[in-house]
Formats: C-alpha cells, structure tokens, sequence
C-alpha cells in the first residue's frame, strides 16, 4: 500500500514483528512488515500504532472516524477491537499519529487513512513501569496451579 509523501516506512516493534510474521495468511499485512522498521519495544515512539495500542482513526474518503484497539486476531473484532488481519488493522499498524495511507479495501477499493493519535501505547506504559519499578514480572500461566496446589497442601482447599 501506499503512504503519504511525508511519511516512511512503518514502525514495528521486534516483538510484535515476531508474532505478526507468523501471519502468513494475510499477505497485505507481510507487505507492512517487509518494508517495516523494526525497533526495540523501548525505542518505539509514543505516537506509533503498535498491537495493543488504543487508535483514533479517520477514513478520509468516506468520512468514517473511529476509535479502536488494535489486537492480534485470536483476541476478534468488537466491542472496541480490531484485528490486525483485517484491512485497516493493517494499514494503521506501525503509523504515526498525523499520517495517512492508502489502503485497498476489498468491499469499497481505495481508502485514505489518516492516525488521529495513539491514545495508548502498551510498549510505552511497560517501558515506564519497569523504569519506575526497578522490575517487571511477567506472567506465568502455570502461576494459578501451583497456587491451588499449595492451598490444597496447606489444607486451604478441599476436594
């Protein structure tokens, strides 16, 4: 797809990059990340789409403005999330806040979309958080088990 004259290549970070690459049945999105810059998590700008991120977004040919939260797809659409899968998920991946694409949609052809701002940005908030806090703890899926069965050890919890 095609960028305003202004504007470069998209910003994405490795970690997302990682994931998103794995997505190979979405070609429009491989284009993005062929031509993508990759940075650090702690190096993306606070205005760049990123996953997770919370975008407002204007549809300058049909007028459309929207506020959503960008999400891989096993998260679906709704309620305020947009995959990045989908047409213009992909096409805000990786934008400024102030720059417009142009994006092939399938059902309607030709978009211009601008990213109003990144109203949050989960890159930014961790890299602040494990700055203020010294550490950050990831999460550990198998935390809960271990937890019910200590309590269940302890006599806590009964079968």
């Amino acid at each position: 797809m095609q960028t305003d004259g202004n504007t470069t290549n998209p910003i994405i970070t490795r970690e997302d990059f990682s994931h998103l690459k794995l997505l190979e049945s979405c070609p429009a999105l491989q284009g993005e990340l062929r031509r993508a810059a990759v940075v650090a998590g702690s190096e993306v700008p606070a205005d760049v789409v990123t996953m997770n991120s919370r975008v407002a977004f204007a549809d300058l040919t049909s007028g459309l403005r929207g506020t959503v939260t960008l999400v891989y797809p096993h998260r679906g659409a709704g309620e305020g999330r947009l995959p990045v899968t989908e047409p213009l998920g992909a096409a805000l991946i990786g934008l400024r806040a102030g720059q417009e694409i142009e994006w092939d949609f399938p059902l309607v052809g030709r978009h211009r979309v601008r990213v109003e701002a990144v109203l949050s940005q989960p890159q930014r908030h961790r890299k602040a958080v494990a700055a203020s806090d010294g550490f950050v703890v990831p999460w550990d899926p198998r935390a809960l088990d271990r937890a019910a069965a200590l309590l269940h050890q302890e006599n806590w919890i009964e079968e």
